[in-house]
């Protein structure tokens, strides 16, 4: 865990702690090229990268997306730093898994990196090497401090005009509840348990083309895609694969 700080020397300056700035201080401050990249060595390079998924690829899992992640990375020659052991993989991860079936604007996957580069250089790379459905948006090298940690996130979910009104009279009672249980299956076995999703709701809102809401994400747990669905009345196996992630907002 040390590797996520600055040496002692350097973390104790105000200013950016970047790589760059880092060097800037270190340079004004007498100290030797050497000495300067032999204290920045336990520091991480890590690149965060926005995209999109839609069309047929909201139906791959989070596995399967990394494992496209980690060969368009090697094909587009990016120095990426990979695990030590018998078996290195590179060190990425993505911030907020969507759920399987669900669309997004709003997705963010952290790499880590040996050595810098330009962002916008890495962006267009690794472009060329992306699947169809599938768009990178924006590549930014991350504060060596910063750790990206999910607040909130907000879904939309488009309707038939037959629908709208009953879900949008739905949708305006939900937050005046005062709790939404739900049966949730637990991971890896087949028992089930009641769970009041009411807490992590913040906002239900009909739309023009449906419907949208906000969520809480925090330690204690967050509402499933479907578990919201299911209490506006949309059984979940049929409108799962029509919702759409739109944005996530984290931690400062």
């Amino acid at each position: 865990m040390e590797r996520n700080r600055a040496p002692p020397q350097l973390a104790r300056w105000s200013g950016g702690t970047d790589l760059f700035s880092m060097r800037v201080r270190c340079t004004h401050r007498g100290i030797g090229q050497n000495e300067i990249e032999g204290s920045l060595t336990g520091l991480r390079i890590r690149l965060a990268i926005r995209y999109a998924v839609d069309g047929d690829l909201r139906f791959i899992s989070h596995h399967d997306t990394l494992r496209l992640f980690e060969r368009a990375l090697a094909r587009a020659s990016l120095p990426v730093h990979y695990s030590q052991g018998f078996n290195p993989r590179p060190r990425m991860s993505i911030v907020l898994p969507r759920p399987v079936g669900v669309a997004s604007r709003d997705e963010l996957l952290v790499v880590e990196l040996d050595s810098e580069m330009n962002s916008e250089e890495a962006l267009s790379r690794l472009s060329q090497h992306m699947p169809v459905g599938l768009m990178l948006l924006t590549a930014d090298f991350m504060d060596t401090t910063k750790r990206w940690t999910p607040e909130r996130a907000t879904y939309s979910l488009s309707l038939e005009r037959e629908q709208r009104d009953s879900v949008a009279q739905i949708a305006s009672t939900l937050l005046a509840a005062e709790s939404l249980p739900v049966e949730r299956t637990i991971p890896k076995s087949t028992s089930r348990r009641s769970v009041d999703i009411r807490p992590y709701l913040v906002e239900v809102t009909p739309t023009p083309e449906g419907v949208q809401w906000t969520q809480t994400i925090s330690q204690s747990g967050t509402a499933r895609v479907g578990e919201v669905l299911e209490v506006l009345g949309l059984p979940s196996r049929e409108y799962l694969h029509r919702v759409r992630r739109e944005r996530v907002e984290y931690a400062s």
